[in-house]
């Protein structure tokens, strides 16, 4: 009887993979190595320290590297969770002017440049604005301020005479279309007029009258999308189908890495009016010394510090040596 005897290759197979490699022989001189089954070959370096292999561990980053990774992940996109390329210039930056050991200056400092990024023009921020409109849907007072918005540059909720249910009802569909990012306060120039006094002793007296401006509002980008993608819907009084956009409709906004003319336009803005209130504020402290000199130092080095951060994205030929001097001045 003939019995079958199993090849010796496909018993022993098996078993050579259970084998672990052998490490390769230290190098005179090299410093101890810690072995992980499944590590990648190490090559000695004379006065390289120790390394010891984590599986699924990233590779090694350079310092530099990480300090800009961990700064663009402060003023990471609201919509899209990556770092705003918009703000990339903003990056080599943070950590120099708010410090390293000062966990609340940084949030301050982050949540500043957050507000400079120009969101209104960008199309990862309309793409998202679209996308929460299919839950939405638009009362008979909303139809009415898109229609007249459209009509119009600006439009004015309230009028003289108005009742005040109407005027609170236009104001709450105001809101509701605010919200979902279709329209936009505009803000109306005040006009002032100088009080005066008649007779032989005439001067200005009291502050100057001003009048208040009523609430008028204006289509945003993604307002004017919506009137030509599913203006048919909103004229007609239909309820709106917001997965069927009409054909040619592109929704508005541009890459964001092509907004960096328009993020270096709002950092100079916001430097001027930067430096403007770091004066207010010395002026206001030399007419009036303030009884806390620690506010004055905490209040001053704080506006320092962001026209630090906005002089060098505006002027990046110039270092930062300020900065760490800032960061670092000890109080009053």
């Amino acid at each position: 009887m003939h019995h079958l005897v199993p090849k010796t290759l496909n018993v022993a197979d098996p078993v050579h993979h259970q084998v672990p490699d052998a490490p390769r022989a230290p190098l005179p001189g090299a410093p101890p190595q810690t072995f992980v089954p499944g590590a990648p070959p190490q090559t000695f370096v004379p006065g390289a320290p120790p390394q010891t292999f984590v599986p699924g561990a990233p590779p090694p980053m350079a310092e530099a590297q990480r300090e800009t990774c961990a700064a663009g992940s402060g003023l990471a996109c609201p919509y899209s969770g990556a770092p705003c390329p918009a703000l990339a210039a903003f990056f080599p930056y943070l950590q120099a002017v708010s410090g390293p050991d000062s966990a609340d200056t940084a949030a301050d400092i982050h949540a500043f440049v957050r507000s400079l990024a120009p969101c209104g023009q960008c199309s990862v921020a309309s793409a998202a604005g679209s996308d929460k409109l299919r839950h939405m849907r638009l009362g008979q007072r909303e139809r009415d301020i898109l229609l007249a918005a459209a009509a119009q540059d600006a439009l004015v909720l309230t009028e003289p005479g108005m009742s005040r249910s109407l005027s609170a009802a236009r104001r709450r569909a105001a809101l509701s279309l605010g919200k979902a990012g279709l329209v936009a306060p505009v803000v109306t120039p005040v006009v002032t007029g100088a009080v005066t006094l008649t007779g032989p002793r005439q001067k200005e007296v009291g502050s100057p009258a001003k009048t208040a401006p009523r609430a008028t509002i204006a289509l945003t980008p993604l307002g004017r999308y919506v009137m030509v993608a599913y203006g048919r819907y909103i004229t007609a009084g239909k309820p709106v189908r917001w997965t069927r956009p009409a054909r040619g409709a592109v929704l508005p906004g541009r890459d964001p890495a092509d907004l960096i003319g328009e993020t270096l336009a709002l950092t100079q803005a916001a430097l001027r009016d930067t430096l403007n209130d770091l004066k207010g504020v010395l002026i206001a402290a030399i007419g009036r010394p303030l009884k806390s000199p620690g506010l004055l130092d905490t209040v001053t080095r704080h506006l320092e510090r962001k026209a630090t951060l906005l002089k060098a994205v505006l002027e990046p030929s110039r270092s930062l040596a300020a900065a760490p001097s800032a960061s670092a001045r000890s109080p009053a």
